[in-house]
């Protein structure tokens, strides 16, 4: 995997995904199962079926896990799909 700083240019060389993203800057909350409060990150991109979210300062996060983009509003069941140092994949659970 390339070094955060490339990723932008990796990802229009080899991303073979057949969805298309919506690149966004926006702030969301994650939260994780038997862990009280909420921990703050950036969604950088996002499709209908998950996001690549940029966490502040996790040094680990549980494979499954939850997402509100607008105050608890709405949240999503996710699934960890990759990691790359603070960066990470998720795809929304049915």
């Amino acid at each position: 995997m390339p070094d955060i700083g490339d990723l932008d240019q990796w990802e229009a060389d080899f991303d073979r995904r057949s969805i298309g993203r919506t690149r966004i800057t926006k702030g969301a909350l994650l939260f994780f199962k038997g862990q009280p409060g909420a921990r703050g990150c950036n969604i950088t991109d996002l499709t209908d079926r998950g996001a690549r979210i940029r966490t502040h300062d996790l040094p680990l996060v549980p494979t499954t896990f939850d997402l509100t983009l607008d105050n608890f509003e709405t949240i999503r069941r996710c699934r960890l799909v990759w990691r790359n140092g603070g960066f990470l994949g998720a795809a929304f659970e049915d």
